[in-house]
């Protein structure tokens, strides 16, 4: 059964979440008392730095860390299992830390107020790169210098949009040519949607993989919106798909045509000729 700490006296049963150290309010006043008391005997008064440095003079600092550890390690042993904290520990915690600080102060001389401004300087405002004037350009501000690279991704996606949909396409023609199914949904798997370049006018839109063309995705019109429009299509050479509620959708209803189109056999005449 748990005792009081101050008196050795039985401890009533626990009664909240907190285990109880005390059998009343005086045993704890009590304790509270001897704890001021350790703590006012080890504060060290003004002044006592100096004969503390003559006392542990010749005790290495790496032999002080060493005690000034075993002390705090023992200290928090008792705390965590509620027991009294030797006075020798409290010694130690009050007496090394203040010779260590004062040797430190002693081995590093106090630099000079130049010195102190200089580094400062140095901390906050650290040299720019040699090469920043090439990634910023020479007309860049210096609230833009972080937002250099914008421009150029937009710069980018403009290409991808517009100059890429411009370029004549070398890619798989939209006929039937008995194409790997494997192949063509690889190259419906890396499709994306790209603006239209008359895209302001017609909001159009063209599904491409690479250098193939696989169609385009046009708006619908004919519903009682502001703007008219009820849906999207997807046109596929000169055959026109179905119309479906979302773009994405029309792009997915078109890259399935696509895919039955380009697997397909090619029709032979009579003659031979495709």
């Amino acid at each position: 059964m748990a005792v009081c700490l101050v008196c050795g006296a039985d401890l009533p049963a626990q009664r909240g979440p907190r285990a109880r150290r005390y059998c009343s309010r005086a045993c704890q006043a009590k304790a509270y008392r001897a704890r001021q008391r350790q703590r006012d005997a080890h504060l060290l008064a003004i002044g006592d730095a100096p004969g503390l440095l003559t006392r542990y003079d010749g005790v290495p600092a790496s032999e002080l860390a060493d005690q000034l550890a075993l002390a705090a390690r023992r200290l928090a042993a008792a705390l965590t299992a509620g027991q009294p904290v030797d006075d020798f520990d409290l010694g130690v915690l009050a007496r090394l830390p203040a010779v260590l600080t004062a040797r430190a102060h002693q081995a590093a001389p106090t630099a000079t107020a130049g010195e102190t401004a200089v580094r400062r300087d140095q901390t906050a405002a650290p040299t720019a790169p040699a090469d920043a004037a090439a990634v910023t350009g020479p007309g860049a501000s210096r609230d833009d210098s972080g937002r250099s690279a914008r421009p150029a991704t937009r710069a980018a996606r403009a290409s991808r949009d517009d100059s890429a949909a411009t370029a004549t396409p070398r890619g798989i023609e939209p006929r039937p040519q008995r194409l790997a199914k494997k192949k063509a949904r690889a190259v419906v798997d890396a499709a994306e949607l790209v603006r239209h370049p008359e895209h302001r006018d017609n909001h159009g839109w063209i599904l491409r993989s690479g250098d193939t063309v696989i169609g385009h995705v046009e708006p619908t019109y004919g519903g009682a919106s502001r703007s008219g429009r009820n849906g999207w299509t997807g046109r596929l050479g000169g055959h026109v798909g179905p119309r479906r509620r979302t773009r994405d959708e029309a792009a997915v209803d078109l890259a399935l045509r696509w895919v039955q189109l380009v697997t397909a056999a090619p029709k032979r005449t009579i003659t031979g000729d495709r």
